[in-house]
């Protein structure tokens, strides 16, 4: 493969993957907020830090979500290859290992510095609920991240650079 190839294909892919991890986790955010478990509207949560209002955040947070989602993908991806990791499996299991350490940073941000200076009320009562609700959710996006660039195959073939 030439330089071009594997360039244009590492976005195709980190891009698919990027947006479906995303798309996971906003799915897995969204079934513990209609469980009762905890208020975990991520997207909207992070919408409203930079709309200040709950009337435009949700379309903001999806974007600012998206984008995120791709460019970590696109990270994850470079460490996939960084480490040799061709196999399908690897690539899903690094891929859940990351999302791992990734939510639990995330989490405890959250929780601790986050939710005191949110704008909007209802989201300043952040507690070890939401804190486990936004690690399963970065676990569902490793797990996708992992799972579609383990099956690309991509890793595999980028490999002879």
């Amino acid at each position: 493969m030439s330089p071009i190839e594997i360039i244009l294909q590492f976005l195709v892919f980190t891009t698919v993957a990027g947006l479906a991890g995303a798309a996971a986790m906003d799915g897995i955010m969204i079934l513990i907020t209609r469980s009762g478990f905890t208020e975990a509207r991520m997207t909207t949560a992070l919408g409203g830090m930079f709309t200040r209002s709950l009337e435009t955040a949700r379309v903001v947070g999806w974007f600012i979500h998206g984008v995120s989602g791709v460019l970590f993908a696109m990270i994850y991806t470079l460490l996939f290859m960084a480490f040799g990791l061709e196999a399908a499996l690897a690539c899903l299991a690094a891929g859940v290992g990351l999302s791992f350490l990734h939510g639990i940073v995330i989490s405890i941000m959250l929780v601790m510095v986050v939710s005191e200076h949110h704008p909007i009320e209802r989201f300043r009562n952040a507690g070890i609920q939401v804190g486990v609700a936004h690690l399963a959710g970065h676990l569902a996006y490793g797990f996708v991240v992992g799972l579609i660039v383990g099956l690309s195959g991509f890793v595999a073939r980028s490999a002879g650079l």
